[in-house]
């Protein structure tokens, strides 16, 4: 199961409180009610990239974008692999809280990817607990109780490429 799916249900309630309403120009908008809009999302007809705003009753906004071309912010200490090729980015933020999903490729070693990540992770002050390595795949994880902070890795190695997902939480409970 992709770490992926963490995103998409952290968006489900930003689109289950909504209902379909279709627009001229191919894209989708998601609104409660005319009166009450409540979130909203589209779908880039030329990238495919998709973009989701709820605001709760409290008035606190959420938005998700996810995409090829989706910009790979990462919560700091946190770095996108050196020469790696960004695939696909889901970017899920609510006011300070940031969650991130990021695919890439490398060619360098799986080893090498969890090393670098590994380093990340103890510079953010998250001990990665988890470490499951098996056949080609090794996962890695952890959390920060204290500063609301956790990560999750899973990289692949496919041939002479390695395929890595990282998952980057600061701010949530």
């Amino acid at each position: 199961m992709r770490l992926s799916l963490l995103a998409l249900c952290l968006t489900a309630p930003l689109l289950s409180a909504c209902s379909k309403e279709s627009e001229g120009d191919g894209s989708a908008a998601v609104t409660r009610d005319e009166a009450d809009p409540a979130g909203s999302y589209d779908i880039d007809p030329e990238t495919g990239e998709i973009r989701a705003t709820h605001t709760d009753t409290t008035g606190l906004t959420t938005t998700m974008r996810a995409g090829e071309k989706v910009e790979a912010r990462y919560p700091a200490p946190f770095t996108g692999y050196p020469g790696a090729k960004v695939t696909n980015t889901t970017r899920v933020e609510q006011g300070e809280n940031l969650f991130v999903t990021i695919e890439f490729t490398t060619p360098d070693a799986r080893e090498k990817v969890v090393a670098f990540y590994r380093a990340q992770a103890e510079e953010a002050g998250i001990d990665p607990e988890i470490e499951v390595s098996g056949g080609q795949t090794t996962t890695l994880g952890g959390e920060n109780a204290r500063g609301g902070a956790s990560f999750a890795l899973q990289v692949t190695r496919v041939g002479e490429e390695t395929q890595g997902q990282i998952s980057v939480a600061s701010g949530f409970d």
